[in-house]
């Protein structure tokens, strides 16, 4: 994905462990334009793992903060 992280949306996250692909298949069916996420390094072997996503559509961005809501 060659998404332009600077000007992207982005949100922050926590999944609980195991949870990221249910996410990443979200992402995948109901974005319209580049998504991309990055886990934070120092959340690697907790419980709840903390990740960012970035959206370069701010309609793509939008749903995913309603869906996860």
């Amino acid at each position: 994905m060659s998404i332009s992280i600077p000007t992207a949306f982005k949100t922050d996250i926590q999944l609980p462990y195991g949870h990221l692909g249910e996410v990443v298949e979200w992402c995948r069916n109901n974005c319209v334009d580049e998504w991309k996420f990055h886990e934070h390094h120092n959340t690697v072997e907790t419980v709840n793992p903390e990740y960012t996503f970035y959206f370069e559509n701010e309609r793509d961005y939008v749903a995913f903060l309603i869906w996860k809501k």
